[in-house]
């Protein structure tokens, strides 16, 4: 039986849970989800990097890329887009490398690049990559991107969804991540209400970024599954 693992911080990842594995990376609120409509939307590519200034120098060097981020939450200045998947309309991307920046999401995605693949995971797309996973066949870690290095209750309940989903043997990490699913859906009576009862969806919603909140937690409908390879240090379509 295939085998499920799930790590609440990409800090707390060891090469042993990588090795020979799918690395599945969750940043519900937002960059995931961001890639994801931006991916469907008819970007060419994202490139995701660790830092504002190193976005900068590669789009510099990239004349006809866009160059996209945020930085607690807000879009640094000089930055065409931020990281609301509002701004990723086809107008604006279709064709278009995306060079991105987060505080948290792109960070996730470079420190999972030992797996044998990296796939980029969320709410939106949570059925399509169950189903990427499923005939993929090899063995699974989640990686939650957390906020600011801290545990981030959406994107646990990310992972716990997808762990549901999968039906695969989980480790206790994993086990630990479904049953505090469950718990805070219960709680709180459904997935979108108790993502926003967490610290990062109110500090989004008191900036502004209620809608985004609300099209993070649309579960199954985009038909996107973002793959990161990390040998060209590009997200791509397969």
């Amino acid at each position: 039986m295939r085998k499920i693992d799930a790590v609440a911080l990409p800090d707390n990842l060891v090469h042993e849970q990588l090795q020979d594995r799918v690395a599945v990376v969750i940043d519900i609120l937002r960059a995931t989800t961001t890639i994801v409509n931006a991916m469907e939307q008819g970007a060419k590519n994202i490139v995701p990097v660790a830092s504002v200034d190193s976005a900068r120098i590669l789009a510099q060097d990239n004349p006809d890329s866009i160059l996209c981020g945020e930085r607690g939450g807000i879009k640094p200045e000089g930055f065409i887009l931020g990281n609301s998947p509002f701004e990723y309309s086809r107008k604006v991307v279709d064709g278009k490398s995306c060079i991105l920046t987060t505080t948290n999401g792109t960070r996730a995605l470079r420190m999972s690049e030992d797996a044998a693949q990296v796939v980029v995971g969320s709410l939106r797309n949570l059925d399509a990559l169950c189903d990427w996973i499923k005939t993929d066949g090899r063995n699974v870690v989640l990686v939650c991107s957390g906020t600011d290095r801290r545990v981030s209750l959406e994107d646990c309940i990310g992972a716990g969804l997808i762990i549901d989903r999968l039906g695969y043997a989980a480790t206790d990490s994993a086990a630990l991540m479904y049953h505090a699913m469950h718990s805070a859906v219960n709680r709180f009576d459904g997935v979108r209400f108790a993502i926003e009862s967490s610290s990062h969806a109110k500090r989004l919603i008191n900036l502004g970024f209620a809608q985004d909140v609300q099209f993070a937690c649309e579960i199954g409908v985009s038909l996107t599954v973002p793959l990161f390879d990390s040998g060209v240090g590009e997200i791509h379509l397969d």
